[in-house]
């Protein structure tokens, strides 16, 4: 057993994953917030009686809401969306991308036919397909029909329904986006058994920038946050900045709370149990080659020939949901200023991320300027080891956000020894610290002028010899400040 290392009450821990539970249903790799959640439990049941640790969601089905023990599951399961996707989604787990097609992952008719193509190969023998993509036609067949283990398919785990199991004094902690009605009527139900709710806010975007936001979710989000009030004992921000907004929403409603800051850490990439076990397994091709003579080789050898392209050549990075909060158009308006001016020794700008919402202003530009005359590069929706092989091989990053609750990818970059031009407001000042250039995120002129700042080698070295030496935030220390706030005397 793990030995605590914060002074806990001996209560069962319950950590509700509905939303992470939905999220996988349609997307089998994990970002911003699917991380954030799964790196806190993670590092919290390393520091607990692991006894004492749960996963609890709202069966979608019934409405009542269930849980299992972590271990039981076991963290390698949850630290993989296609383990976790095979546990809540069996029907759906049999559809999931393999990694050699990846690069059809957002075409489901080319991704079909490309499967059929290579199955049917399979079962000929046929072996010059499968070699050219580092494989054989039997690890191919080994992948594409190997049985889920009992372990993984849930055969095995002890369910229960939540408030069987829980009792007075135990905590449920809230990470999720849990955002529905019927969501908060179980949280409800569960300060009515007397357990302590602890609800963890991520910003206030909805509320306090509705124009970035689509649809009614301003108004959604409004509701369910103004309802959280009726069940959560504790609350908890990711960030000071966030605190003072929450602060603000609760004066505005005489709502007697306050809450903690719990910031969030400036750490690289987790690895994923699958994705170690993808990066070990060598093919017939690569099982040739030495890689530590070639390191270069080894980073960029699983990507596809465009994004190997993009890497080998000088590049600026943005990671984000491609949406007008990540103030993308004025990012890449910042790109075409510099080349208009006659900047033309920048470098290349590669955004990578998923596409999200309101983006025509953005869209147009790319196109009647043909992606700024060919300096911008858009990665979608890139894996954990195309991610991490743009972090590695980056000049600096761009974060010029219009407003966000922490800034993940600034505490990557950090991690990963990268600089970056990032947005003066926010939270952002509290992850760049004094280890990035600042500008105005309204002003494509001052955007302009940090890139100018970064393209100056001297200045990112100066920039980078600091961050060898700043003491960056661990999940660890997350988890730590995370549990002194919900054990603390009230």
């Amino acid at each position: 057993m793990n030995t605590p290392m914060f002074n806990t009450d001996g209560n069962r821990v319950f950590f509700d994953i509905s939303g992470l539970i939905t999220y996988i249903k349609k997307i089998d790799r994990y970002s911003g917030i699917q991380r954030v959640i799964v790196e806190l439990i993670t590092e919290f049941a390393q520091l607990s009686d692991p006894k004492l640790i749960y996963l609890s969601w709202c069966d979608p089905r019934s409405g009542v809401q269930r849980c299992v023990r972590l271990s039981e599951i076991g963290q390698d399961t949850l630290a993989s969306p296609v383990k976790l996707r095979q546990l809540f989604h069996p029907w759906k787990a049999a559809h999931s991308n393999l990694p050699v097609l990846d690069r059809y992952r957002n075409s489901p008719a080319k991704y079909f036919f490309h499967r059929t193509k290579l199955d049917v190969l399979s079962l000929l023998r046929r072996e010059a397909p499968f070699r050219k993509k580092d494989m054989s036609s039997k690890s191919w067949r080994t992948a594409r029909w190997k049985k889920t283990p009992k372990s993984i398919s849930g055969s095995r785990r002890t369910e229960l329904p939540l408030f069987e199991l829980a009792t007075e004094g135990d905590h449920l902690v809230l990470l999720d986006s849990s955002w529905q009605a019927h969501q908060s009527q179980g949280f409800r139900m569960a300060r009515t058994h007397g357990m302590e709710v602890h609800t963890l806010v991520y910003d206030l975007v909805p509320i306090v920038t509705p124009e970035l936001t689509a649809g009614t979710m301003p108004y959604i989000f409004y509701d369910w946050l103004l309802t959280s009030q009726e069940y959560t004992s504790r609350y908890m921000t990711i960030s000071e900045a966030t605190r003072c907004d929450l602060l603000h929403f609760f004066q505005a409603h005489n709502i007697q709370h306050t809450a903690t800051t719990v910031p969030l850490a400036q750490a690289g990439l987790s690895k994923t149990e699958a994705a170690e076990e993808e990066t070990q397994t060598q093919g017939p091709v690569s099982s040739r080659i030495s890689f530590d003579a070639y390191p270069h080789l080894k980073d960029t050898s699983q990507l596809s020939a465009e994004l190997r392209k993009v890497t080998g050549e000088p590049y600026a990075l943005c990671v984000g949901t491609i949406e007008p909060r990540k103030n993308v158009w004025r990012t890449a308006m910042a790109w075409k200023y510099l080349v208009d001016q006659g900047h033309l020794d920048i470098p290349k700008l590669v955004f990578a991320g998923r596409r999200g919402w309101l983006t025509a202003e953005f869209d147009l530009l790319m196109k009647g300027t043909g992606n700024v005359y060919g300096y911008v590069n858009i990665v979608e929706s890139p894996t954990d080891e195309e991610l991490r092989a743009l972090y590695k091989n980056c000049q600096f990053i761009l974060m010029p956000s219009i407003y966000e609750g922490w800034g993940l990818p600034v505490g990557e970059a950090l991690a990963y020894k990268k600089t970056g031009v990032v947005a003066q407001n926010s939270s952002l000042v509290e992850v760049g610290m004094d280890l990035v250039e600042y500008c105005d995120a309204m002003s494509i002129e001052s955007i302009a002028e940090a890139v100018l700042r970064l393209n100056d080698p001297s200045r990112r070295a100066t920039l980078e010899d600091k961050i060898q030496t700043a003491h960056l935030r661990s999940w660890t220390d997350v988890a730590q400040d995370m549990g002194q706030a919900m054990y603390a005397p009230k």
